[in-house]
Protein backbone atom coordinates (compact mmCIF):
# COMPACT_ATOMS: atom_id res chain seq x y z
CA UNK A 1 0.00 0.00 0.00
CA UNK A 2 2.89 2.35 0.87
CA UNK A 3 5.59 1.36 -1.60
CA UNK A 4 9.27 1.50 -0.63
CA UNK A 5 8.48 2.46 2.96
CA UNK A 6 11.47 2.67 5.29
CA UNK A 7 11.34 3.27 9.03
CA UNK A 8 14.24 5.66 9.52
CA UNK A 9 13.59 6.64 13.15
CA UNK A 10 10.59 6.35 15.50
CA UNK A 11 9.56 9.83 14.28
CA UNK A 12 10.61 9.53 10.64
CA UNK A 13 9.64 7.32 7.68
CA UNK A 14 10.19 7.65 3.95
CA UNK A 15 8.53 6.04 0.97
CA UNK A 16 6.50 6.53 -2.17
CA UNK A 17 3.66 9.01 -2.55
CA UNK A 18 0.48 7.82 -0.84
CA UNK A 19 -2.23 7.17 -3.41
CA UNK A 20 -5.90 6.93 -2.47
CA UNK A 21 -7.86 6.67 0.76
CA UNK A 22 -6.29 3.40 1.86
CA UNK A 23 -2.75 4.76 1.74
CA UNK A 24 -3.62 7.84 3.80
CA UNK A 25 -5.54 5.68 6.28
CA UNK A 26 -2.43 3.48 6.58
CA UNK A 27 -0.26 6.52 7.36
CA UNK A 28 -2.70 7.64 10.03
CA UNK A 29 -2.71 4.14 11.51
CA UNK A 30 1.10 4.26 11.68
CA UNK A 31 0.86 7.44 13.74
CA UNK A 32 2.04 9.90 11.11
CA UNK A 33 0.94 13.47 11.76
CA UNK A 34 2.90 15.42 9.14
CA UNK A 35 3.55 14.37 5.53
CA UNK A 36 6.51 15.98 3.79
CA UNK A 37 6.38 15.92 -0.02
CA UNK A 38 9.49 16.69 -2.06
CA UNK A 39 7.68 15.93 -5.33
CA UNK A 40 6.73 18.54 -7.90
CA UNK A 41 3.09 17.47 -7.93
CA UNK A 42 0.51 19.28 -5.82
CA UNK A 43 0.15 17.39 -2.52
CA UNK A 44 -3.18 15.70 -1.69
CA UNK A 45 -3.80 18.11 1.17
CA UNK A 46 -7.52 17.37 1.39
CA UNK A 47 -7.00 13.63 1.87
CA UNK A 48 -4.32 14.30 4.46
CA UNK A 49 -6.63 16.57 6.45
CA UNK A 50 -9.45 14.05 6.21
CA UNK A 51 -7.24 11.54 8.00
CA UNK A 52 -5.99 13.94 10.65
CA UNK A 53 -2.65 14.85 9.04
CA UNK A 54 -1.16 17.87 7.34
CA UNK A 55 1.30 18.45 4.52
CA UNK A 56 4.56 20.37 4.26
CA UNK A 57 5.76 20.80 0.68
CA UNK A 58 9.49 21.11 -0.07
CA UNK A 59 9.99 20.25 -3.78
CA UNK A 60 13.50 19.22 -4.84
CA UNK A 61 15.02 17.95 -8.08
CA UNK A 62 17.03 14.86 -8.92
CA UNK A 63 20.16 17.01 -9.13
CA UNK A 64 20.44 17.50 -5.36
CA UNK A 65 19.02 18.91 -2.14
CA UNK A 66 19.49 22.62 -2.70
CA UNK A 67 20.49 25.02 0.11
CA UNK A 68 16.93 26.39 0.50
CA UNK A 69 15.60 22.85 0.92
CA UNK A 70 18.27 22.18 3.55
CA UNK A 71 17.13 25.32 5.40
CA UNK A 72 13.54 24.10 5.15
CA UNK A 73 14.65 20.80 6.68
CA UNK A 74 16.22 22.74 9.56
CA UNK A 75 13.01 24.76 10.03
CA UNK A 76 11.04 21.54 9.99
CA UNK A 77 13.09 19.91 12.74
CA UNK A 78 12.88 23.05 14.85
CA UNK A 79 9.15 23.63 14.46
CA UNK A 80 7.61 20.18 14.03
CA UNK A 81 7.81 17.59 16.79
CA UNK A 82 5.40 15.00 15.40
CA UNK A 83 5.96 11.78 13.43
CA UNK A 84 6.89 12.50 9.79
CA UNK A 85 6.47 10.64 6.51
CA UNK A 86 8.68 11.95 3.69
CA UNK A 87 7.85 11.05 0.12
CA UNK A 88 8.76 11.79 -3.48
CA UNK A 89 7.06 9.97 -6.35
CA UNK A 90 8.47 6.44 -6.19
CA UNK A 91 10.18 6.71 -2.80
CA UNK A 92 13.65 5.67 -3.92
CA UNK A 93 15.66 8.78 -4.71
CA UNK A 94 14.55 12.29 -3.68
CA UNK A 95 12.41 11.22 -0.70
CA UNK A 96 15.13 9.17 1.04
CA UNK A 97 17.63 11.97 0.34
CA UNK A 98 15.41 14.50 2.09
CA UNK A 99 14.73 12.04 4.91
CA UNK A 100 18.49 11.67 5.31
CA UNK A 101 18.90 15.46 5.50
CA UNK A 102 16.02 15.78 7.98
CA UNK A 103 17.46 12.95 10.06
CA UNK A 104 20.85 14.66 10.23
CA UNK A 105 19.30 18.03 10.98
CA UNK A 106 17.32 16.53 13.86
CA UNK A 107 20.32 14.63 15.21
CA UNK A 108 18.68 11.26 14.57
CA UNK A 109 21.25 10.20 11.97
CA UNK A 110 24.97 10.70 11.63
CA UNK A 111 26.61 10.99 8.25
CA UNK A 112 27.29 7.27 7.88
CA UNK A 113 23.72 6.39 8.83
CA UNK A 114 22.39 8.95 6.34
CA UNK A 115 24.45 7.39 3.54
CA UNK A 116 23.30 3.93 4.65
CA UNK A 117 19.69 5.12 4.27
CA UNK A 118 20.28 5.99 0.61
CA UNK A 119 21.84 2.57 0.02
CA UNK A 120 18.92 0.84 1.72
CA UNK A 121 16.40 2.82 -0.33
CA UNK A 122 18.16 1.99 -3.59
CA UNK A 123 18.89 5.61 -4.44
CA UNK A 124 20.49 5.59 -7.87
CA UNK A 125 24.22 6.26 -8.03
CA UNK A 126 23.53 8.27 -11.19
CA UNK A 127 21.88 10.96 -9.04
CA UNK A 128 25.25 12.14 -7.80
CA UNK A 129 23.87 15.43 -6.48
CA UNK A 130 21.58 13.67 -4.00
CA UNK A 131 24.48 11.60 -2.62
CA UNK A 132 26.73 14.67 -2.54
CA UNK A 133 24.28 16.80 -0.58
CA UNK A 134 23.44 14.08 1.93
CA UNK A 135 27.14 13.32 2.44
CA UNK A 136 28.06 16.99 2.74
CA UNK A 137 25.08 18.19 4.77
CA UNK A 138 25.85 20.78 7.41
CA UNK A 139 23.11 22.43 9.50
CA UNK A 140 22.66 26.11 8.66
CA UNK A 141 24.16 28.50 11.23
CA UNK A 142 21.96 29.73 14.07
CA UNK A 143 21.93 33.18 12.46
CA UNK A 144 20.47 31.86 9.17
CA UNK A 145 17.00 33.02 8.23
CA UNK A 146 14.90 29.92 7.75
CA UNK A 147 12.10 29.77 5.16
CA UNK A 148 8.42 29.53 5.98
CA UNK A 149 7.04 26.02 5.79
CA UNK A 150 4.07 25.82 3.44
CA UNK A 151 1.38 23.26 2.69
CA UNK A 152 1.55 23.79 -1.06
CA UNK A 153 4.70 25.30 -2.52
CA UNK A 154 4.75 27.15 -5.79
CA UNK A 155 4.54 24.25 -8.20
CA UNK A 156 7.03 24.09 -11.06
CA UNK A 157 5.26 24.81 -14.32
CA UNK A 158 5.73 23.00 -17.60
CA UNK A 159 7.84 25.94 -18.75
CA UNK A 160 10.28 25.54 -15.85
CA UNK A 161 10.53 21.79 -16.47
CA UNK A 162 11.26 22.50 -20.12
CA UNK A 163 14.02 24.91 -19.10
CA UNK A 164 15.61 22.08 -17.09
CA UNK A 165 15.13 19.72 -20.05
CA UNK A 166 16.85 22.23 -22.32
CA UNK A 167 19.79 22.59 -19.93
CA UNK A 168 20.28 18.83 -19.72
CA UNK A 169 20.00 18.55 -23.51
CA UNK A 170 22.78 21.14 -23.84
CA UNK A 171 24.97 19.03 -21.52
CA UNK A 172 24.55 16.07 -23.89
CA UNK A 173 25.22 18.25 -26.94
CA UNK A 174 28.50 19.31 -25.34
CA UNK A 175 29.38 15.70 -24.52
CA UNK A 176 28.69 14.69 -28.13
CA UNK A 177 31.62 16.80 -29.40
CA UNK A 178 34.26 14.48 -27.96
CA UNK A 179 32.15 11.45 -26.94
CA UNK A 180 32.35 12.40 -23.25
CA UNK A 181 28.96 10.81 -22.56
CA UNK A 182 27.87 9.96 -19.00
CA UNK A 183 24.96 7.73 -18.01
CA UNK A 184 24.21 10.17 -15.17
CA UNK A 185 23.66 13.01 -17.67
CA UNK A 186 21.30 10.87 -19.74
CA UNK A 187 19.37 9.96 -16.59
CA UNK A 188 18.95 13.61 -15.62
CA UNK A 189 17.52 14.36 -19.06
CA UNK A 190 15.17 11.37 -18.65
CA UNK A 191 13.89 12.71 -15.34
CA UNK A 192 13.42 16.24 -16.68
CA UNK A 193 11.34 14.84 -19.55
CA UNK A 194 9.35 12.60 -17.20
CA UNK A 195 8.50 15.57 -14.98
CA UNK A 196 7.42 17.51 -18.08
CA UNK A 197 5.29 14.56 -19.15
CA UNK A 198 3.57 14.49 -15.75
CA UNK A 199 2.47 18.14 -15.87
CA UNK A 200 1.77 18.67 -19.57
CA UNK A 201 -1.71 18.57 -21.06
CA UNK A 202 -3.26 15.46 -22.60
CA UNK A 203 -2.52 16.60 -26.15
CA UNK A 204 1.21 16.81 -25.55
CA UNK A 205 1.65 13.56 -23.60
CA UNK A 206 2.22 11.27 -26.57
CA UNK A 207 4.92 13.60 -27.87
CA UNK A 208 6.59 13.70 -24.47
CA UNK A 209 6.34 9.94 -23.99
CA UNK A 210 8.07 9.32 -27.32
CA UNK A 211 10.96 11.53 -26.19
CA UNK A 212 11.17 9.83 -22.79
CA UNK A 213 11.39 6.41 -24.47
CA UNK A 214 14.02 7.66 -26.91
CA UNK A 215 16.23 9.01 -24.11
CA UNK A 216 15.77 5.79 -22.14
CA UNK A 217 17.25 3.89 -25.09
CA UNK A 218 20.28 6.21 -25.04
CA UNK A 219 21.34 4.90 -21.65
CA UNK A 220 22.32 1.48 -23.03
CA UNK A 221 23.99 3.21 -25.98
CA UNK A 222 26.23 5.17 -23.58
CA UNK A 223 27.02 2.03 -21.60
CA UNK A 224 27.88 0.20 -24.84
CA UNK A 225 29.88 3.18 -26.18
CA UNK A 226 27.80 3.10 -29.35
CA UNK A 227 28.76 6.60 -30.42
CA UNK A 228 27.26 6.36 -33.90
CA UNK A 229 23.84 5.32 -32.57
CA UNK A 230 24.01 8.08 -29.93
CA UNK A 231 24.55 10.66 -32.66
CA UNK A 232 21.51 9.26 -34.45
CA UNK A 233 19.42 9.34 -31.23
CA UNK A 234 20.36 12.95 -30.56
CA UNK A 235 19.31 13.89 -34.10
CA UNK A 236 15.97 12.13 -33.59
CA UNK A 237 15.50 13.88 -30.25
CA UNK A 238 16.21 17.28 -31.78
CA UNK A 239 13.69 16.58 -34.53
CA UNK A 240 11.05 15.48 -31.98
CA UNK A 241 11.62 18.62 -29.91
CA UNK A 242 11.39 20.88 -32.95
CA UNK A 243 8.15 19.26 -34.11
CA UNK A 244 6.60 19.59 -30.65
CA UNK A 245 7.71 23.22 -30.35
CA UNK A 246 6.25 24.08 -33.75
CA UNK A 247 2.90 22.67 -32.72
CA UNK A 248 2.62 23.81 -29.10
CA UNK A 249 5.10 26.61 -28.40
CA UNK A 250 5.99 28.63 -31.49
Amino acid sequence: MLENRIDVHPNLMSGAAPVGEAAFAELARLGVKVIVSVDGQRPEVELARKHGMRYIHIPIGYDGVDPDACKSAAALTQQVHEPLYVHCHHGKHRGPAMAAVIGQSAGWLNRNQAIALLKRAGTGSQYAGLWRDVDGFRPPPDSAKLPELVEIAEISTLASHMVETSLQYEVLLSAMKDNAWKVSDVRLLQEALRESHRVCNEEMRDWMLDSVELVESMESQVEGKDWHELQHSMARLKQACNQCHQRYRN
